[in-house]
């Protein structure tokens, strides 16, 4: 039971972060993206966004399987 509750756990705050990524690259976007650095940001975002959206979708799939 504590393994599920953390695996819930993990996929809230994984889902939590997946958002807030979201929305700094939305305001990062909007403000303007005219430096090399900011590119690299943009695309620092898009790849933690990756990455979150991997793992939101591997914990999503590993809590509700079949048993």
């Amino acid at each position: 039971m504590e393994n599920r509750i953390m695996k819930i756990f993990r996929l809230v705050i994984m889902a939590a972060a997946l958002v807030i990524l979201t929305v700094f690259m939305v305001l990062h976007f909007r403000a303007g993206v005219e430096t090399q650095m900011q590119k690299i940001y943009l695309g620092l975002y898009v790849i933690l966004m990756g990455w979150a959206a991997v793992r939101v979708f591997s914990l999503a799939k590993d809590l509700f399987q079949k048993k």
